[in-house]
Parts: C-alpha cells; structure tokens; sequence
C-alpha cells in the first residue's frame, strides 16, 4: 500500500451569520407547487435524475463483499504468482461478464535482483461519448507483513482484503451495474500490479500504474482519460477517507465533484476528512506522468496495514456500499 511521507493538518477559521430563513421558505412553497401545476395540465414531468438514482441503487455492497473475498481465497496476489494470476483471470471474466472489452498490459520488472513479470488489466465500458473517465485500484498484495506486531510474520505475504481487494471489489460491482446504466462518458477500469512490491525509498512500488503512465496506448487503444478516480484501502469497517494533497493538487475538480456526490447521498462525512495527508500511491504516476487529474480515496488509518491480520472480517459490505455508491453518483452526473 501507499506510503505516508508526511501530514499536515489545515484549519480555516469560519464566521456564522444571521440566517434569513423567509427565502428559504419561499422556495419551500414553490418546490411543492411545481409538480401540482404540472399535475393539472395532465403531464409527467421527466425526471432527469432517476436514471442517476436507479444506477446508485443497483450498487450491491453484498455482492461487492463477496467479489472481496472471492479474491482472498486465491491467497496472496504477489506478482509473479499462481494466486496473482487467478486473481488476474476472475478480474477478467467479470469484465467480459459486464460486457467490457479487456486488455492485457504485460511488463517484466527487475527489483533487487529478481526479475517480475506483471500485467495491468483494463475493461472499457463505452458511454455516451468517447470522453474517458477512468477508475482504478491495485489487485496486488505485498510480499511481506512488515507492520506486523509478530516479528515472526514479517516476512510472510498479506492477505490483502483491504489493501487490495476492496478497490478491485468495488470496481467490478461498478462495472456490474453499468452494464444496465450507460454512463455519459466511457469507463476505463484500470487493474494494476505490482503497487505493492517493495519500497518507496528505491523505488520498488507503483510499478504497475507508473508502467501504465508512460504507456497509455495498450494493443492500440489510448486509454488516457480526462480524470480518474482511485480506490486504496476502501472496506474498512470504520471508514473515512483521507483528504489528500496530490488529490487536492492536481485533480480538485475531482475532488470537489466527489464531496458533492458524498453530500447528495448523505456520506459527507466519510470522504476527504482531516487532517490532509500526502500519501505516496498509484495516483501519483497518473498526476506527474501521464497528465490524468486523478483522486485518491483511501483511509489511511488502518490499523491492520501490511500484517496478517487484513482479512475481510476488518472490512465491511455498508463501507463497500458507501463508497461505491458514491463514485457511481458522481460518474452518472459527469457530462459527456
């Protein structure tokens, strides 16, 4: 997972003033005036919104759990292995089962001596235009348990239910549901290895999103987007994502988009909350290589981070919800 290179805590000092509520009141009464007039002349008015809403509540946070733990079961998806390729193959199959077109972008990478060979996934769902979103998470899990309490497990692989499975999870019920609902731009879903390999300090994470970066046509598609969001560690049962500077640098647009979609749902609470933090992770590459505005949602504060203890009974399926749901409304209002 993504590495916290520092914090910094940000406060605004806020007046209150006297609230006039007579407008609002007003506007109260004309809210339900309008579809009785409407009513009299015998029309239906066109609820632009409902196929926002139906969509935001086809997410399963059910399904999406199960797609989690279907992915632990393989065991530890280290790059390279029996595990990572099944994962690679499940991924798969529920793209083609949504209808995306799939493709495969294969790397070898050389850390420490050792050679890896790694494959970004990516399924496109066409929307109404040909203007590209694109949603992204690591399937990869770490090697080693580092932050374990038991020094005896430090180097034995994660299991990786949060720091891993439950952006790939959330991903693949999105996918699920627009397979019904067209968004008004075209999804690019980006599955990367190798996220989690090794260490900042020389280099040895990221490997897949940073390959993607400097690569962005992949079997002669270009797959660069206009903005993207990405999913890290987002099952926690106590969830609230961090506000994030990289997110708050290079994609506030995003950033602000999502707060408004949290707001409508009523899960304001749970996204981009204090303090800021800048935390190292795959959107980095996306920000400074390939141009692509992306937001990172990630609750850092897990305490199950890199150990063996990040099993899906830390995760939840109402966090997985929550999030979904709300990357979906705010991906069924973007314009095309």
């Amino acid at each position: 997972m993504a590495r916290k290179r520092n914090s910094k805590v940000t406060t605004k000092d806020r007046k209150l003033k006297p609230i006039n509520f007579l407008p609002f009141v007003f506007a109260f009464v004309f809210f339900l005036s309008v579809p009785l007039w409407k009513g009299c002349n015998n029309s239906i008015a066109s609820n632009s919104n409902l196929p926002i809403k139906s969509a935001v509540e086809a997410f399963s946070g059910e399904k999406a759990f199960k797609l989690l733990v279907r992915q632990v079961e393989f065991g530890p998806r280290v790059p390279g292995s029996k595990a990572s390729q099944e994962a690679q193959n499940f991924i798969t199959q529920k793209l083609e089962e949504a209808n995306a077109k799939v493709f495969r972008q294969s790397f070898n990478v050389t850390y420490r001596g050792e050679t890896y060979q790694m494959t970004n996934l990516f399924g496109v769902i066409s929307g109404k235009s040909q203007n590209k979103v694109l949603l992204c998470a690591h399937y990869d899990c770490r090697p080693v348990a580092d932050q374990d309490p038991n020094p005896a497990n430090r180097n034995k692989p994660i299991p990786g239910a949060n720091d891993g499975a439950s952006g790939v999870a959330v991903l693949l019920e999105i996918a699920r549901v627009l397979k019904s609902f067209q968004p008004s731009k075209t999804v690019v879903f980006a599955f990367f290895d190798g996220e989690d390999l090794g260490s900042v300090e020389d280099g040895g994470m990221f490997f897949g999103s940073k390959y993607f970066a400097r690569n962005l046509i992949v079997n002669g598609a270009n797959l660069k987007a206009e903005m993207g969001v990405l999913l890290d560690m987002v099952g926690d049962r106590d969830f609230s994502s961090n506000d994030e500077w990289y997110s708050q640098r290079y994609a506030p647009h995003v950033v602000s988009g999502l707060i408004s979609a949290a707001e409508n749902l009523g899960y304001r609470r749970y996204f981009f909350q204090p303090p800021m933090l800048t935390i190292l992770d795959d959107h980095v590459p996306l920000n400074e290589i390939a141009g692509i505005p992306t937001a990172n949602i990630i609750d850092f504060d897990y305490p199950y981070w890199h150990t063996l203890q990040d099993t899906p009974d830390k995760c939840s399926p109402q966090t997985l919800a929550i999030v979904g749901k709300t990357v979906l409304q705010w991906l069924m209002t973007l314009k095309p």
